[in-house]
């Protein structure tokens, strides 16, 4: 019987964060097409509830030994740990990146570009912001970020406007109070929660004003309320260009909270609302773990020259 090809992963994980979450997607993934995945985590990093990887105690190992693996995987600043000898040693490097910033040069992120790997950009948004480098070292993939909503109930009695301000905390609670002061039923998360507690609120929205940075690379939160019923706002923030349409399947107001303010009182209007509906579900439909998935296993297989 053939050993499976072992993928090593690094993690630094300080809480949960839609980062570590979708690097745990790409672990799955790995498994599903028959790779030994393996996880290593930083002596900082936490082992609480928030963790995903507590579910598979038995894939976690103790020391970061990259030279043991058939392939390794990273993301962000994961590079620290892995020397040049490992880098250049021929031996599979898939670096996820998910954020525009890797493309700034005033960015640490922005030095690892030279490193050789097969990048995995979450939207073509990132991609462009990589390759206008004109520093990248290895093929760059674009695989768009796809929704894993599986544990979610999908119920509720939708009279809510839900506001995840986690990401703009002082305009998330200015924008609740004038909601508020409308004398609307404000759902607002200014810190970050358990993921589960996350997604049960947003399923149980009408309206679901998600608040990025200016720049993202993907910005899930935005297609997740989409995928769960809700009329959604969201203001444009690059990554999620890869599926906003303004005023088709949700509104775009800037930054602000008057211009927030005013775009749920616009979803008042029923045949507003219920073309955001439409169209958001329709969009959502697009971003699934099966399409996400089957890309990276293709990839997989082809940087290896072997198909687990």
């Amino acid at each position: 019987m053939t050993t499976p090809p072992i993928m090593l992963f690094h993690r630094d994980f300080r809480g949960y964060s839609g980062g570590h979450g979708k690097v745990w997607d790409y672990f799955n993934h790995a498994i599903a097409a028959g790779w030994d995945a393996r996880v290593y985590f930083t002596p900082q990093s936490l082992h609480d509830a928030s963790n995903p990887w507590l579910a598979v105690p038995e894939r976690v190992v103790d020391r970061y030994a990259p030279q043991t693996a058939d392939a390794l995987f990273i993301g962000g600043m994961d590079w620290l740990a892995l020397n040049d000898d490992v880098a250049l040693s021929g031996k599979p490097v898939f670096n996820l990146i998910q954020h525009v910033r890797h493309g700034d040069p005033q960015h640490p992120l922005y030095a690892f570009l030279m490193r050789p790997a097969h990048r995995i950009c979450v939207s073509p948004q990132v991609a462009n912001s990589i390759s206008a480098s004109g520093r990248v070292n290895g093929p760059v993939t674009v695989i768009e970020a796809a929704l894993n909503l599986s544990q979610t109930a999908f119920a509720g009695a939708r009279e809510s406007v839900f506001i995840d301000g986690i990401k703009q905390p002082e305009l998330a609670r200015e924008l609740a109070a004038v909601l508020r002061a409308d004398g609307r039923k404000v759902v607002l998360f200014d810190q970050p929660i358990p993921r589960t507690q996350y997604l049960a609120a947003m399923a149980q929205a009408r309206v679901a004003v998600t608040l990025p940075h200016p720049t993202e690379g993907f910005y899930l939160p935005g297609l997740e309320a989409m995928a769960l019923g809700c009329a959604t706002v969201v203001p444009d923030c690059v990554g999620n260009r890869a599926y906003l349409e303004p005023g088709n399947n949700a509104l775009a107001p800037v930054l602000q909270c008057t211009a927030l303010a005013d775009a749920v009182r616009q979803l008042d209007d029923p045949m507003l609302h219920a073309q955001l509906l439409r169209a958001g579900t329709a969009t959502a439909a697009r971003f699934t773990l099966a399409r996400e998935r089957a890309a990276f296993q293709h990839l997989a297989s082809l940087a290896r020259g072997y198909t687990p």
